[in-house]
């Protein structure tokens, strides 16, 4: 097969999933109705050509068309299959996505015409022969998804990071101790980031990584107060050296500026939590963290990009989980925002999850059970608190709650 036609549906990942995996010359979009926009050809486009030549190098240039039938009736259907079937004899029809008249019309037209054909079994995670397709597809392996691919293949592109991890894993012992206070302390955690993180404003010296600070703080009306037993379990974990306290003072070094980062950024214990037990769990292919991506995979730096930050995004064969991490209460427009953000950039193998610091379906049962209704895995600070094994295994398998839970 050197030509495939698909059945092109306003959902990029099952647009492209056969293409990114047989790599064919030339692919055929057929659309039925509105023609796509301009945008989504492009980034169909950039995409099949892209991977082609960093596949099979600069003269791979994949060719690609959009060919709109401009009606739904089985009869221009046919028409315009035997139009590319006469011009390309050696193409094949992936019968994945498309309307279910198209989907119902080229079924009929491959049977009649013995065409080769096949389609994607979700369940299976494999392409399936329909007709003719038995040998190319029997030991037919899916390509990697990676988290930067993903985003390619639905239309956006990863620009960069917010919290780097780049230092994660020479710090990865630290930081697994960390995450387990964290996960213990969870109502006191909060309260001390916000009191490292205004301390260093005036109290932290960055060359040498030394903090000298009074352990309360006024800042207007707010009022910052050192907990010092936590800082006595991170100095044990060696996210702290050098501890000394007394009654109105602490001072001691960051082991180094990634821990300090973690220990003065609100929400990123949260965001790590979520990340390393994904990856510990070897559940998934690939995950990051604090992804910035721009919409239409053309980053101008200026006014005119869309972009997003999404807390944590991994995937797992087609499959893909998009996190949001909330240290705060969320409301239906959290829980709103990733559900679209999943749905734009993963597709319908994409599942959007909420992941908060506070008892969602203790202190919000109606924001539960919304989340519930709308597919969103919960994570809530019981889940947090049972350790980073339990949290990954409702990454994979989700449950909710039937009832709220008594007080």
């Amino acid at each position: 097969m050197k030509t495939l036609i698909e059945l092109y549906v306003n959902e990029q990942f099952d647009d492209l999933l056969a293409a990114m995996t047989l790599n064919p010359k030339r692919t055929v979009f057929l659309t039925t109705g509105c023609v796509p926009e301009k945008t989504a050809r492009e980034s169909a486009a950039r995409f099949i050509r892209d991977r082609n030549v960093a596949r099979f190098g600069e003269k791979a240039i994949a060719e690609v068309e959009f060919i709109n039938i401009g009606s739904r009736s089985a009869d221009k259907l046919f028409e315009k299959l035997d139009e590319i079937f006469n011009k390309y004899p050696d193409a094949a029809i992936e019968m994945t996505g498309g309307s279910t008249a198209a989907l119902i019309a080229a079924q009929r037209y491959c049977e009649e015409k013995r065409v080769k054909s096949f389609f994607f079994d979700s369940r299976k995670g494999r392409f399936r022969s329909i007709y003719g397709m038995e040998g190319e597809l029997r030991d037919l392996k899916l390509p990697a998804i990676d988290v930067d691919t993903l985003i390619l293949m639905g239309g956006g592109k990863v620009i960069g990071t917010k919290h780097s991890t780049s230092h994660l894993d020479e710090n990865m012992d630290c930081v697994r101790s960390m995450l387990d206070i964290y996960s213990k302390y969870l109502g006191e955690w909060n309260s001390l980031v916000e009191y490292l993180q205004f301390a260093c404003k005036h109290y932290y010296d960055s060359t040498t990584q030394l903090f000298s600070a009074p352990s309360a703080l006024i800042n207007n009306s707010n009022l910052f107060i050192a907990n010092k037993k936590l800082l006595n379990l991170l100095s044990e974990a060696g996210a702290i050296n050098e501890l000394a306290m007394d009654a109105e003072n602490i001072v001691f070094r960051f082991a180094n500026g990634f821990i300090r980062e973690i220990l003065t950024t609100v929400g990123m214990c949260l965001e790590l939590f979520i990340y390393v037990a994904a990856v510990d769990s070897g559940e998934f292919d690939s995950a990051r963290m604090s992804v910035e991506l721009d919409w239409d995979g053309a980053f101008r730096g200026g006014a005119g990009d869309t972009t997003n930050e999404i807390d944590v995004i991994m995937t797992r064969g087609v499959e893909s989980r998009f996190v949001s991490c909330k240290t705060a209460r969320p409301d239906t427009r959290d829980l709103y925002e990733i559900g679209y953000l999943a749905d734009k950039f993963g597709g319908r193998n994409a599942v959007a999850v909420l992941a908060t610091a506070i008892d969602l379906s203790g202190e919000s049962w109606s924001n539960y059970l919304r989340a519930r209704d709308m597919g969103v895995i919960v994570i809530e600070r019981a889940d947090i608190m049972k350790g980073m094994e339990h949290t990954a295994k409702l990454l994979v398998s989700p449950e909710w709650l039937e009832e709220k839970p008594k007080k």
